[in-house]
């Protein structure tokens, strides 16, 4: 742990949240799915920048979507796919 988050934590400033055990080191592709699973069920709205078409963070898109929670995205054409789907096309002004 870094000395900087030591002090926050003991403070009760800080809190990190996590679904591994803290051996686990390595990230897999099934590992990240799962890490974004977990952070985007905490979530209250999720953004995603850009998802290509068929991919998958479209399909994370639709899965989070499917639970009823608010997905935003950029507006931009090369968001069209995930507008479509039922993200939430925002100017980046509102972040």
């Amino acid at each position: 742990m870094r000395p900087e988050h030591r002090q926050l934590l003991e403070e009760g400033r800080l809190l990190f949240l996590s679904p591994f055990e803290a051996r686990q080191r390595r990230a897999t592709v099934e590992l990240a799915q799962y890490r974004n699973r977990f952070v985007a069920a905490l979530a209250d709205k999720i953004l995603v920048a850009y998802a290509g078409p068929y991919g998958k963070t479209e399909q994370f898109c639709r899965e989070v979507l499917a639970w009823g929670k608010q997905v935003y995205t950029f507006e931009s054409e090369a968001n069209a796919h995930l507008i479509a789907l039922g993200t939430r096309a925002e100017s980046p002004g509102w972040i």
